[in-house]
């Protein structure tokens, strides 16, 4: 079966063969290959860049959540102040207030004791007469009867 073929011819096609090995390792498959690996080292730079990117937005949230815990601490701060100072301030309107009807109170009793005063002396003024009077009607009515 072997025995028309020419060991030439075999190195020959051997040859060609290995010949087209090396044209195809250098033509086809390193320029492939290179460009895998560039594909790959591309993935892996897109993929890093993912991840940083993925960290970045990370640290804004919670730089976000920072910023808003901080304003609501604040806002607390501030409503409880507003709370303080409307206290305070309805506290010494209170006290105003207290205070005034105390005065007004004082001198009520202070005007009201004058006018005891006054009429105590009016009734003491006109008490004998007042007796007198009283004394003529009893007599008067004793005549009658």
């Amino acid at each position: 079966m072997f025995e028309d073929m020419h060991p030439s011819i075999m190195f020959a096609t051997m040859a060609i063969f290995l010949a087209m090995i090396v044209i195809l390792n250098t033509m086809l498959y390193k320029p492939l290959l290179k460009s895998i690996d560039e594909r790959n080292d591309s993935i892996k730079n897109d993929e890093n860049k993912a991840k940083q990117y993925s960290q970045d937005i990370s640290s804004a949230n919670d730089e976000v959540e920072a910023i808003y815990a901080n304003a609501r601490e604040e806002v607390f701060k501030i409503k409880q102040q507003a709370i303080n100072a409307a206290k305070e301030e309805a506290e010494q309107v209170v006290k105003a207030k207290k205070e005034e009807l105390e005065r007004r109170m004082s001198n009520f009793y202070l005007e009201l004791e004058n006018q005891k005063k006054e009429f105590k002396a009016n009734l003491d003024q006109y008490l004998p007469d007042l007796k007198q009077t009283l004394q003529n009607n009893i007599k008067k009515i004793g005549i009658k009867e």
